[in-house]
């Protein structure tokens, strides 16, 4: 894109600033993982200690940080998937029984969203003892993640909290923005939806 994309404007707005305020609907405490201390007028920045690891580290601090026992991270190059979705998948997770998983990522139409997951608190120690052993791929963390007593996060299917959604909608929904060409076909796309 030729510029961070956390501050690339989304509808005349920073896609930071649009993830924040979905989450700030329904969840307790928001922060962004990341060492951008700019980024800081949008929400806390939880600073990541690890360096070349990708969206990996970022779970991590934001695990560590994490004031609550479940934890909801989503990308910042998204914007446009619902804050409805989000909220009811989120609190479908949390409200598993004891036993239950350690968390959930989503699938979108089969294809898996990982950096789209939720997490309990309790995976941090089984996070990190990935990350040590070099694996970087969030898809491989996600099934070491582990909650004492819990089994490994697993992957749900997105369309199953919004049961009216098109593909074509999944597609747009679930789609990161990388390139000028896919921000101007998102931004048309939202306006024709609004």
């Amino acid at each position: 894109m030729g510029q961070d994309k956390a501050l690339l404007e989304f509808r005349g707005r920073p896609m930071v600033e649009i993830a924040v305020e979905k989450l700030r609907s329904f969840c307790a405490e928001v922060s962004i993982a990341g060492n951008r201390g700019d980024l800081s007028r949008f929400a806390p920045v939880v600073e990541e200690t690890r360096a070349d690891v990708g969206p990996a580290a970022g779970i991590e601090a934001g695990l560590k940080a994490c004031g609550q026992a479940w934890a909801l991270f989503v990308p910042v190059d998204v914007p446009v998937v619902p804050a409805g979705l989000l909220r009811v998948w989120a609190e479908e997770a949390i409200e598993a029984d004891a036993k239950g998983p350690s968390g959930s990522y989503l699938l979108a139409e089969g294809r898996p969203q990982p950096a789209f997951c939720v997490l309990s608190k309790g995976t941090l120690p089984a996070w990190r003892d990935g990350l040590d052993q070099g694996e970087r791929r969030l898809e491989m963390l996600l099934g070491r993640a582990r909650a004492p007593g819990r089994y490994a996060a697993g992957a749900v299917e997105a369309g199953s909290y919004a049961p009216r959604a098109t593909s074509l909608q999944m597609k747009y929904w679930f789609s990161n923005v990388n390139t000028p060409q896919e921000l101007a076909e998102a931004e048309v796309w939202a306006e024709v939806e609004s």
